[in-house]
């Protein structure tokens, strides 16, 4: 099937790679307009598109280096990735990868970053060596590896396995797959709650997110959601979950796992991001817009318009 949302049904639930909420406000929302070949970067405070940088391949994926000063998106139809300077706006370089290049992760520590093959069973890991970013080897993991998730000292990554239905756990020093844990049914996004000791996955025809006891390597629990849950991101207590079909985004508990509501936002939500102010930015790929949604509230306080197919599928927000 075509990577291309506009082709092929990864409707049912592209990745994310979200984490918990930033340490600081944040200033941008770097949106991968799939559609529209091009990385948008909004800004927050007057909630428009300030800089637009052609990106061919359909971008799609997203991470940013540990200063937030670079991109790397994923070109799944151009078998690569791009890397961006989002102070210059302009694309640095970009690396040819075999496969479906799709969901993509960086080290925080910096040097490494880390591509999901979604057409095979194996991450790509790129590293920084005379100033450039190299294919480096590749990890072995589950059929269709999609968001990838990485421990703050940069030591494990959560690998969410779509069609075996299973999270890898990898440790980066020896690239091997130390354990697996099976999960609901088709997990595509992947978040991680490291001070929590938790991970949690978008589970998308089971409708369903699967709660990961780390230190056990087991799930704990289930918490129910929209239809076609995608991404999940974690703001004051709570989680809140994109359902592509529904429309909407449903908000959860993240001691008791039960829902709380579900909360209106625009066509086919996708990729979903929190900062420390407690708001939510959700790319809307069906209607070209980014909701702001308070947290707190569950009231969305704004729509931004963007360009076609905004996808921010990973660490988008800056």
């Amino acid at each position: 099937m075509s990577l291309s949302r506009g082709r092929a049904a990864l409707a049912a639930g592209l990745v994310l790679i979200a984490t918990a909420s930033r340490a600081e406000p944040a200033r941008e929302a770097i949106v991968t307009a799939q559609l529209g070949g091009a990385v948008e970067i909004v800004d927050l405070a007057t909630r428009t598109v300030v800089r637009r940088i052609p990106v061919d391949g359909a971008p799609a994926g997203i991470a940013l280096s540990p200063d937030r000063r670079r991109a790397y998106v994923t070109r799944p139809e151009g078998h690569g990735l791009a890397i961006l300077d989002l102070d210059a706006g302009r694309v640095l370089a970009e690396v040819p990868l075999p496969g479906g290049p799709l969901g993509v992760a960086a080290d925080p520590r910096g040097g490494t970053v880390y591509v999901a093959d979604w057409y095979g069973h194996r991450l790509f890991v790129l590293t920084e060596r005379d100033g450039a970013l190299v294919p480096d080897g590749e990890i072995a993991v589950g059929a269709s590896p999609s968001g990838i998730a990485v421990s703050p000292d940069g030591g494990t990554l959560y690998v969410a396995n779509r069609e075996a239905d299973t999270v890898s756990v990898v440790d980066t020093a020896t690239r091997r797959e130390s354990s697996v844990i099976p999960v609901g049914q088709h997990p595509f996004g992947i978040t991680l709650d490291a001070a929590a000791g938790r991970a949690y996955t978008a589970n998308v025809t089971g409708d369903d997110v699967s709660v990961l006891d780390l230190k056990t390597g087991r799930e704990i629990g289930r918490v129910p959601t929209g239809r076609r849950p995608y991404v999940i991101a974690l703001a004051g207590g709570r989680g809140f979950v994109t359902d592509q079909y529904a429309g909407s985004v449903t908000a959860f508990d993240l001691a008791t796992l039960k829902p709380i509501a579900d909360v209106d936002v625009g066509d086919h939500p996708e990729g979903i991001a929190a900062d420390s102010d407690g708001r939510l930015y959700v790319a809307n790929w069906g209607d070209n817009t980014l909701s702001v949604l308070d947290s707190k509230t569950l009231k969305v306080l704004a729509t931004i318009p963007t360009g076609n197919g905004p996808r921010s599928f990973g660490a988008f927000l800056r």
